[in-house]
């Protein structure tokens, strides 16, 4: 069985200002560097950022379909209660096993400490999971780290990876995942 872990800001929940969260990840990894721990929610907000505005992508519906293959997480810098609250408001934590956050270990992602913590509560091996992020430092870290990666390219935004660090794929919609694992899977069986 799969193991599909999916960033919650930009990949399943859409943001109001990519450009203004891409640019948090300076701030979170000079956090993470000097072992500080604020809330996510309020680094957004005082980036001007609404959380009360955040809309879910249509094709995160998928999960359902996903969820009969896989074993799907939700990681997030943001607090969990916020991304579970927004998950039950949109019919999505049904097909959820858990959300793991940067709070529960006051360290952000994508520093080590927060993957080595994803693959503890996954109960996975590291190269077994498959981490689904628009944010291309997360893959970074992520492949790194022996993660199986999906850049989930939704803003057309161009990054230069390291050549070794590259994703493992490059997909424009969560549609891409469930294809691929659907054809996986009747291969597997014939």
């Amino acid at each position: 069985m799969y193991v599909f872990v999916f960033n919650f800001l930009g990949t399943l929940a859409k943001i109001p200002d990519f450009k203004s969260y891409l640019d948090l990840s300076c701030v979170t990894n000079t956090y993470n560097l000097a072992k500080v721990y604020v809330p996510f929610s309020s680094l957004l907000q005082a980036k001007g950022i609404n959380l009360d505005k955040l809309e879910f992508f249509e094709d995160s519906l998928l999960l359902e379909e996903l969820s009969y293959r896989a074993r799907i997480y939700v990681v997030s810098n943001l607090e969990k209660k916020i991304v579970k609250q927004f998950l039950v408001k949109n019919n999505i934590n049904i097909f959820v096993q858990d959300v793991i956050s940067a709070e529960d270990i006051k360290r952000y992602k994508p520093s080590q400490e927060f993957f080595e913590y994803l693959a503890k509560r996954t109960n996975t091996v590291k190269g077994a999971i498959n981490l689904v992020s628009s944010n291309p430092q997360d893959i970074i870290v992520a492949k790194a780290l022996g993660l199986k990666t999906y850049w989930l390219n939704r803003y057309s935004v161009e990054y230069l990876f390291p050549a070794n660090l590259q994703p493992d794929n490059i997909i424009k919609t969560i549609t891409a995942i469930v294809e691929s694992t659907a054809q996986h899977k009747v291969e597997s069986n014939s």
